[in-house]
């Protein structure tokens, strides 16, 4: 539940010890891409077949660590599977010097565990700071909400972020016989610099699989 993690609500303190160290106003050079999706169904958990998919038609995806896939918006659906949102969007996060190739999706038909989509026009949209920075799952090897915590800390601090954070709930995803455990987590209280920051690195791994992007939100209230 939110905000179930004793002591959520911390503040950064000074640089800690191999601690990177990022300068106001830095230039972050990170985008993200957006397409038109279109397609009926996608599997329940489609993560790992988005970024196979993904992967397969940008080689170079794999080896840029700020490059991820946001989670698609769909709805649960019957028999294993989700309806995609009407609206529904591809979106891709990646080193602004990447956006042209990211841009060569537009057209393909992607396979995602047997449920074809169709990828429309794209287009780009800078990040946009905000005060307060929400990502549905942010990966984590620890063991329970406390560790998590204490991760969420320990990475924050090495981007040099001061900020407050709520946790939400546990949130897993299947990829290649393994299962990745993450939470859902709000960051709020943050400036401008620190708030692009974060969107442009992201918290903990995976960011293939949807973990670990932040995008701005309007409230904390309804975080889980």
């Amino acid at each position: 539940m939110v905000g179930d993690v004793p002591g959520s609500t911390i503040v950064t303190g000074g640089n800690a010890p191999g601690q990177r160290v990022f300068e106001a106003g830095m230039d972050v050079s990170v985008v993200d891409v957006l397409f038109e999706l279109s397609g009926t169904l996608v599997p329940a958990d489609c993560a790992a077949a988005l970024a196979l998919a993904v992967t397969a038609a940008l080689p170079w995806f794999v080896a840029e660590p700020r490059a991820g896939i946001h989670p698609l918006r769909a709805a649960p659906s019957t028999h294993g599977t989700q309806v995609l949102a009407r609206r529904a969007r591809l979106m891709v996060r990646v080193p602004e010097a990447r956006a042209a190739g990211t841009l060569a999706l537009a057209g393909r038909g992607l396979d995602l565990g047997g449920e074809p989509v169709t990828v429309g026009a794209g287009h780009l949209r800078a990040l946009a700071p905000s005060a307060t920075l929400f990502a549905q799952r942010v990966a984590s090897d620890s063991g329970d909400e406390r560790a998590f915590h204490d991760n969420v800390v320990r990475w924050l601090a090495e981007l040099g972020v001061r900020c407050e954070f709520i946790s939400g709930r546990a949130r897993s995803v299947g990829a290649e016989g393994r299962e990745v455990l993450g939470y859902s987590l709000a960051l709020h209280g943050l400036g401008p610099a620190d708030s692009l920051r974060v969107q442009a690195e992201g918290l903990g791994g995976e960011r293939r699989l949807g973990f670990g992007i932040f995008v701005p939100h309007k409230a904390i209230a309804t975080f889980a």
